[in-house]
């Protein structure tokens, strides 16, 4: 080392070393690996086993013994259907129950299973079972933020990987409760197709919780299950499989364990979290309000309920407000007036809750929207509801999906606009929503539509369903911090 050694008066020695080599930086080479976004870590990994699962099930509605004819169903219609399965759509352009044979019913009824368990539970599930406990920090933080499993709670079910299972074991307990009441209902009732009650109690019980929309009953007056209208118990029980359906698996799971809380409390002690308190009184108004539209705009319209009873025909509004993410009817929506048609669009673009069958934006997307423009518009900084506040974060992402949802509604119908010239306006863009929202309910013209539109209202489904998810979670903890920010101008607005 070059350097200087004096000796002092006192008989210390100072060594003076180089300004230069003092200020010499320290390089230090480590040897690193780029780890891949993509694999089993990557949210993207559920849009890869949807796509499987399309595929598999376009080959099996393609094969002539899927039908009951053994002619083999274009295969177009086939990815048609078998993306409409996948997705808990329900949109089909033929009677299900004419054209189909035992098997493949089957084959649509385990597609639309596998659909409803859900999109990131799914993907947690899958996890677990490939890789079992042995999960890393990464993919453990994928299940949380998939399961909407990141705020701190009393009652927080513990690690994501039990909270995947007690998902799935619910959702089958719901599914058996709901298949063995229709089947005791059912089991003095002669059937419009070539099923018995067992078959039709378990079909008819997988499609109302996971939304599917997927019906065999005929139903002569232009709904799709029409005819269970004059069985009040099949009726309630539907909507009640609809609801535990589009509610949410961390709604029902808070409420389970604020029971079981409660009862070990002595009475005393529960706990609510923000999330269920949305999912609550959100699900709530959107219910009545729906009802309400419904049975004041359809009260004496002929072709719909105005020659039911007073009783009857709140039942049948409720139900048609409920049914907005599962797709079921027990009218002709081509007959309803155009105030509710615009308001069924409104209720099928919201959809159900996070974490749910359902589709749409979601309910909690849409609550953080409505309560950040009322916080602007009375000048409030902070955005707050039930004395707790939003983390902008949230409100960035809520915002994102809505406008991504809004734009990709309107591309989609302005390009299948352009395939389907002659059909009119309000019916193609209530089949676009519906679609989009994974919810099944048509006007009758999925049959009409051209193999161009159908494949496009396929990827319409596709993404309507996974999109606005994938694209929360592939925004989390992705914040650009910049050292220098660009000078600040105006742009004039309003």
């Amino acid at each position: 080392m070059n350097q200087n050694k004096n000796i002092n008066i006192d008989g210390n020695i100072t060594h003076k070393i180089k300004r230069s080599l003092e200020l010499a930086p320290e390089i230090i080479k480590l040897e690193s690996r780029k780890r891949s976004n993509r694999g089993i870590n990557s949210p993207l990994i559920i849009l890869y086993g949807l796509v499987l699962f399309i595929i598999l099930g376009t080959f099996l509605l393609f094969l002539p013994f899927s039908t009951k004819t053994g002619e083999n169903i274009s295969l177009v219609d086939s990815f048609f259907v078998a993306t409409s399965a996948v997705t808990v759509t329900g949109l089909t352009p033929f009677q299900s129950e004419t054209t189909w044979s035992t098997f493949g019913l089957y084959v649509i009824m385990i597609l639309s299973f596998i659909g409803g368990l859900g999109f990131m539970m799914g993907a947690g599930f899958i996890i677990y079972i490939f890789f079992g406990r042995k999960l890393n920090l990464e993919q453990k933080i994928l299940i949380n933020e998939s399961l909407s499993d990141a705020t701190p709670s009393k009652i927080a079910p513990g690690s994501s990987i039990k909270l995947v299972l007690n998902i799935f074991i619910m959702s089958l307990i719901f599914q058996f409760i709901g298949f063995i009441i229709m089947y005791l209902l059912w089991q003095e009732k002669s059937f419009s197709n070539d099923h018995g009650a067992f078959f039709n109690a378990m079909f008819h019980s997988i499609s109302a919780f996971n939304g599917a929309g997927f019906d065999i009953l005929m139903d002569s007056n232009g709904g799709s299950i029409g005819t269970i209208k004059e069985s009040p118990y099949i009726l309630n029980i539907t909507m009640i499989l609809i609801i535990l359906g589009s509610i949410g698996y961390p709604f029902i799971l808070e409420l389970f364990a604020n029971g079981k809380l409660f009862l070990q409390s002595k009475y005393k002690e529960i706990f609510f979290t923000l999330n269920f308190k949305v999912v609550l009184f959100g699900t709530a108004f959107i219910i009545i309000l729906g009802s309400a539209q419904f049975l004041f705009s359809e009260w004496s319209n002929i072709g719909t309920i105005s020659e039911e009873k007073i009783k009857e025909k709140i039942v049948l509004s409720i139900f048609h407000s409920i049914t907005r993410t599962a797709g079921f009817s027990l009218i002709d929506y081509n007959l309803i007036h155009n105030s509710t048609s615009i308001t069924t669009i409104a209720l099928m673009f919201i959809g159900g809750s996070s974490l749910s069958v359902a589709g749409g934006i979601k309910i909690g997307t849409l609550s953080i929207i409505i309560i950040s423009l009322i916080s602007t518009i009375i000048g409030k900084e902070e955005v707050t509801i039930f004395k707790r506040t939003i983390n902008k974060d949230i409100i960035r992402r809520s915002l994102t999906i809505f406008i991504f949802s809004i734009f990709l509604i309107i591309f989609s119908f302005m390009i299948i606009s352009s395939f389907e010239p002659d059909t009119i306006f309000r019916e193609l863009l209530f089949e676009c929503v519906s679609a989009f929202g994974n919810v099944g309910l048509t006007t009758g013209i999925t049959g009409s539509l051209n193999d161009s539109s159908k494949v496009l209202m396929s990827f319409l489904m596709i993404i309507g369903r996974f999109g606005p998810m994938v694209l929360a979670i592939m925004f989390v903890g992705k914040t650009k911090r910049e050292n220098a920010k660009p000078a600040y101008e105006i742009v004039r607005i309003g």
